[in-house]
């Protein structure tokens, strides 16, 4: 199965990574386009538009002007790019845990694990990307034409996707982005059985989603299919990392939902 995740807004472009874990990203050349019209924004037009303060403001305005497009992964390098799923740290990424990955998990995560991205389109663990800032579902127009990054990037995705899947003889996608990504693989037009997973919190007060949490057990997800080479929906319901266990009651065949106990 193909797993999908959201990608981090924290970037540590000095985590350590293997040295021979690097790969370029399929869009590049629409990542050119798209960084050359953050560039062209003052800094006070992008801090309004990504809502940033002063202090995120210099410093996002300070990647985008360093940020350089390359056609091979030596030049990436010289330039400070870095293997993204070691790069990122957000909370998904933590669970995930890739640094201690061996050679073959890592390959395997490679081949089928893609982060998606505002700026990159499609990643996989070890494309080289450098420190960015464009969200997915942020107010963007491209051109004319494209009024969205989601309309940029789902007329987009498709061809890539459905040459995935077809490398690895599946059909499955695994979804374990938010809702501003996986639309967006959805509104492509890919066919494929998408099935997504969904981590709650059980308490007196009832059940519910805590954002951070879900991040941590999406990320642990991903790295439960990918040690254990899961390749079908079923063997996904075995997953108890976190304290969490499958819920047949509340899901459903294509969205299999997770609950665990919380004093909250």
């Amino acid at each position: 199965m193909l797993i999908l995740l959201s990608p981090a807004k924290t970037i540590d472009l000095y985590a350590k990574h293997p040295e021979d874990a690097a790969s370029l990203p399929f869009f590049i050349q629409e990542s050119t386009t798209l960084m050359s019209l953050l560039q062209s924004l003052s800094d006070d037009d992008l801090g309004q538009t990504m809502k940033l303060s002063n202090k995120l403001k210099t410093t996002v305005s300070e990647w985008h002007s360093k940020w350089k497009s390359y056609t091979d992964t030596r030049s990436a390098t010289k330039s400070g790019a870095i293997p993204c799923a070691f790069a990122m740290k957000g909370e998904a990424f933590k669970s995930l845990n890739i640094q201690d990955f061996d050679s073959n998990e890592l390959k395997y995560a490679q081949e089928h694990l893609i982060i998606l991205s505002g700026l990159y389109g499609i990643l996989r663990p070890c494309d080289l990307i450098m420190p960015y800032r464009l969200e997915m579902g942020q107010t963007f127009r491209v051109d004319k034409d494209y009024t969205s990054l989601n309309a940029y990037w789902s007329a987009r995705f498709q061809e890539p996707v459905l040459k995935k899947l077809k490398a690895l003889d599946t059909r499955i996608i695994l979804n374990l982005a938010s809702d501003e990504y996986s639309k967006v693989i959805v509104r492509s037009g890919v066919k494929a059985e998408m099935v997504t997973c969904s981590f709650k919190e059980v308490s007196s007060k009832g059940i519910k989603s805590i954002s951070t949490f879900a991040k941590q057990a999406r990320g642990a997800m991903a790295r439960f299919v990918i040690q254990n080479k899961i390749t079908e929906i079923e063997k996904l319901k075995n997953f108890n990392k976190l304290g969490y266990s499958f819920n047949p009651d509340l899901s459903e065949p294509n969205h299999i939902i997770f609950t665990r106990l919380t004093k909250q």
